[in-house]
């Protein structure tokens, strides 16, 4: 029944025109703020279980994690980033099934290099972006759509999106492995050693108030992405605990 569901959501009258302008505005209007509230109810045990996780790695709760945290002394309402050094996550990445978590969804880049994880925990999603660092700079990437070129079907456990608009957007990330320890009620996370130098990299000048009309896919001019179109997003139906089912669900699609 999943699989057919998954199916029907991923057809083109699904996510194309007026249907898809329909199905957003049911999902921002009735699903998102639930999935809001779920994320307030754990969000303190998810930080300190990804803290235990990450311990003695490079990391830092980010993105509008931590915008939210600097800039209005709170994190209600808000989803959870993370941000680690990719040679870091390869060696305790197992860690995240013995503390209860399981894969959703990853994304990969035009170069099929594994750009994002994202996990459930308790029916809340995470995100875990991975890092890499060339020469001197650091760099993150996210994925998103950029316009309708793109198709979703359905092989066996996994959704798979992919075509030219769907992008990984490409941003250095200065001074990343420079990090401080900040505290959530009473659960003490990482973030960056020089927050407003990384929010302006990250937001732009008008990072200190909320601009409705900001876009990470174009914006800030001070640090505009770089697009890397012919990404591919894999949502699993039924989610996994292990690396070999994901690995092979990618492959074998």
């Amino acid at each position: 029944m999943g699989k057919l569901v998954t199916k029907i959501k991923s057809s083109k009258l699904m996510n194309t025109g007026l249907v898809k302008k329909i199905k957003d505005k049911i999902y921002y209007k009735y699903i998102s703020p639930r999935e809001e509230k779920k994320t307030d109810k754990y969000r303190e045990e998810i930080i300190s279980k990804i803290a235990k996780i990450f311990d003695g790695c490079t990391w830092q709760l980010m993105a509008g994690s931590f915008l939210r945290f600097y800039r209005d002394k709170t994190m209600d309402g808000q989803d959870l980033d993370f941000y680690i050094l990719r040679e870091d996550f390869e060696k305790i990445k197992n860690k995240f099934f013995d503390e209860g978590f399981v894969i959703e969804q990853l994304f990969i880049s035009d170069e099929k290099v594994i750009t994002e994880y994202k996990f459930n925990y308790k029916g809340v999603s995470i995100d875990v972006f991975m890092i890499d660092k060339y020469k001197k700079t650091f760099f993150h990437r996210f994925t998103m759509e950029y316009g309708d070129s793109y198709s979703k079907k359905v092989v066996g456990n996994t959704q798979i999106v992919t075509g030219k608009d769907i992008i990984s957007f490409e941003k250095p990330i200065h001074h990343f492995d420079k990090t401080k320890d900040y505290e959530y009620k009473g659960v003490t996370f990482k973030g960056p050693a020089k927050p407003e130098e990384t929010l302006f990299d990250a937001y732009g000048k008008n990072w200190t108030f909320y601009d409705p009309t900001f876009d990470p896919r174009r914006d800030p001019e001070n640090n505009q992405p770089k697009k890397h179109p012919n990404a591919t997003s894999y949502v699993f139906i039924n989610p996994l605990n292990n690396y070999d089912d994901i690995y092979k669900d990618v492959k074998n699609s």
